[in-house]
């Protein structure tokens, strides 16, 4: 005996309904699991293992200096602390408290003491109504200290410098001025100590940096780009504790007339250099470069030319230093000629026939594995042997 058609409809139609529970009741992202809770915004649903792998996977990825906010792996949608830490360890919750504040400062550990040095400190007790008065005296002190008499006030330089105390005792800008406004004040700052300053005295820029940017009530983000910006300009500083002088862009000595590159290849081409120093040294030089929005370096080892600044968040190229906005290819740059490519052409195709190999059977966390999910639906409604028999 056969099914009559409107049997095997009826069938079909009950199979899918039962397919269609069997997901529901899955965690949304192994699909496999029974569901142990559901999101109280989203109702997205998981299974404790894959639901804690995603939120440590993110935590310990999360180590810049900007605040990374946790978000459901189906929707997207921000998940509550209070939520969220219900289901991991606490451990877990100290490394993201650690490395998610708000105005968080970059720090830098001295090679010979191991202590950290924190260049710029963001006070969050600082006054809201505080006066320019202190930053304003420090810019006329410094004009004074060379310039003496009234023939001072026409030279070129001192016009530049005077024409900002003016500007910042108004202090009627936004907070996405005031990152352009610190390099344009700095630049003319830096260019008047450097001509008129002797270098006993030169510490007149340093201060007025700082002092800018600790007198803003601004937003993490652009208070993050502020000491970014005055590490570029100011990057030696002394241990408080060795008092050794340290370059905050490479971790190593101070190297005065000489970028963090230059210094490294003298390093790893000096006997004198201890053999396990040398190796790490010849890996940076081979890894590392500089980033064009902060200057500190960072490292790669593998992947294609996009880069993002794990300290600053700066996008850019890894073969022309460029922003990525500029349009920079991700395996080809098109702003550098002769390129060594990251991965020939004969690589790529097998790294993407291994890619599309591999992405049948692992997806990344939290990205649900629709090939595995229509596999299992094609599967379950193939009609059976018997099925495809004629009616003879």
């Amino acid at each position: 005996m056969y099914e009559s058609e409107d049997s095997s409809v009826a069938s079909s139609s009950f199979g899918e309904q039962d397919e269609m529970e069997h997901f529901m009741n899955r965690c949304s992202i192994c699909f496999d699991a029974h569901l142990d809770f559901c999101l109280e915004f989203c109702r997205d649903q998981y299974c404790l293992d894959c639901f804690q792998k995603y939120i440590v996977e993110v935590v310990k990825s999360s180590w810049g200096l900007s605040v990374t906010p946790i978000r459901c792996p189906v929707c997207n949608e921000q998940i509550p602390k209070h939520e969220w830490t219900q289901y991991v360890p606490r451990a877990i919750t100290e490394i993201y408290d650690k490395f998610n504040k708000p105005y968080r400062s970059y720090t830098r550990a001295c090679p010979h003491c191991q202590d950290e040095m924190t260049p710029c400190v963001y006070n969050v007790n600082r006054n809201e109504l505080m006066q320019p008065k202190f930053f304003c005296d420090i810019m006329e002190s410094m004009l004074f200290s060379c310039f003496q008499g009234e023939s001072h006030k026409n030279h070129t330089d001192h016009i530049a410098v005077k024409r900002w105390i003016t500007i910042y005792k108004r202090q009627d800008w936004s907070d996405s001025k005031l990152l352009n406004l610190y390099k344009n004040i700095m630049q003319d700052v830096l260019i008047f100590e450097k001509h008129h300053i002797n270098h006993a005295k030169k510490r007149f820029a340093h201060n007025i940096s700082q002092e800018f940017i600790n007198n803003f009530f601004v937003k993490p983000e652009v208070w993050k780009q502020l000491q970014f910006a005055h590490i570029s300009n100011f990057p030696q500083m002394n241990c408080t504790s060795c008092h050794a002088s340290i370059c905050l862009h490479c971790g190593y000595d101070a190297h005065q007339g000489l970028n963090c590159e230059e210094n490294m290849k003298l390093m790893a081409a000096d006997k004198a250099t201890a053999k396990d120093i040398k190796e790490t040294v010849e890996w940076k030089l081979e890894n590392s470069r500089r980033c064009p929005n902060c200057s500190i370096m960072i490292n790669r080892d593998e992947g294609c030319n996009k880069v993002d600044c794990s300290y600053c968040g700066f996008c850019f190229c890894w073969a022309c230093r460029s922003s990525w906005a500029d349009g920079c290819g991700f395996y080809r740059c098109s702003n550098v000629t002769n390129e060594v490519l990251l991965l020939t052409d004969a690589s790529m195709a097998t790294a993407t026939t291994n890619t599309t190999a591999n992405s049948e059977d692992k997806t990344e966390i939290g990205v649900p594995n629709m090939k595995n999910i229509q596999a299992r639906l094609v599967n379950h409604h193939q009609p059976r042997q018997e099925d495809r028999m004629e009616i003879g």
